[in-house]
């Protein structure tokens, strides 16, 4: 089985260690006690088989089938409507946005021709491409970015959007392993590993449903960026957290302003009463 992306978390548990002790007589010897520690425990996401990934799509396409079966509109013909109302992106949004999605495509196919080398026999030129590679995705990914959430805001309740969670929950289930290679949701069919995704959801295990969320949140990111190799995901995160820094950065300096503008509003409050 090929790991894709390995974590680690961290689970207060008690151990028995061998400690220093006096025993009645005052001589030294070792002990044995329970103590609490912090204990780690490794969790990975499993490469996807081919098999894997054809059931998937067999997954999504029969839950988008029921969701708009159910009368659930559809992203088209959401699109549209907004298109006939003046659309979301015109057509030069459009087409750059087009381009930017082909320029990752290229970038991360030529990160794939590095990484595929050990990192310790790269030349100094291919660490340089990389870490250029790096910096030239960045850009693209914060455009995208920007534009998915704003894109998943409007199309959020269309049949497309339920069957596209429906499949993370999907893959949730069957890519989620622990270090020993068992299931993190026990083996089985489709029903029997969200019997116990519930438990876990529902239960006061805190730890347990930590996990579940950073599986979740690292399969999300595999779902919608399908980084390659540990190295792109590790990238990826990277990525993915810088902007989110950028975007808090961002928040702060918006509410360091609004006192400012307060007390401005307040001045000229007051000139009207003078």
């Amino acid at each position: 089985m090929k790991r894709l992306y390995e974590f680690t978390l961290k689970k207060k548990e008690k151990v028995e260690k061998e400690v220093p002790d006096v025993n009645k007589d005052g001589e030294n010897i070792t002990a044995k006690k329970t103590v609490e520690e912090e204990v780690e425990h490794k969790f990975f996401l499993r490469r996807p088989t081919r098999r894997m990934l054809d059931e998937g799509e067999l997954y999504y396409g029969v839950e988008l089938g029921k969701a708009i079966r159910a009368g659930m509109i559809t992203r088209p013909l959401l699109h549209k409507r907004y298109t006939n109302d003046g659309g979301i992106m015109n057509d030069l949004q459009q087409k750059a946005f087009d381009e930017i999605t082909k320029e990752l495509r290229e970038i991360y196919k030529q990160q794939e021709e590095i990484n595929v080398i050990d990192e310790k026999k790269r030349t100094a030129a291919q660490k340089k491409k990389h870490e250029d590679l790096d910096a030239k995705a960045k850009p693209y990914l914060e455009t995208m970015r920007r534009y998915n959430m704003a894109e998943e805001s409007i199309f959020e309740d269309t049949a497309e959007s339920r069957a596209r969670n429906k499949a993370i929950l999907w893959w949730v289930l069957f890519m989620s392993y622990r270090d020993d290679e068992t299931p993190f949701f026990k083996a089985g069919e489709f029903e029997d590993r969200v019997e116990q995704y519930d438990e876990i959801d529902d239960g006061q295990d805190s730890f347990l449903t930590s996990v579940v969320a950073e599986l979740t949140y690292n399969i999300s990111l595999w779902y919608f960026a399908r980084p390659n190799s540990a190295e792109q995901f590790v990238e990826l995160k990277k990525n993915v957290s810088q902007l989110d820094e950028e975007d808090e950065e961002d928040e702060d300096k918006k509410k360091e302003k609004s006192p400012k503008i307060k007390k401005k509003l307040k001045r000229n409050n007051f000139l009207k009463l003078c």
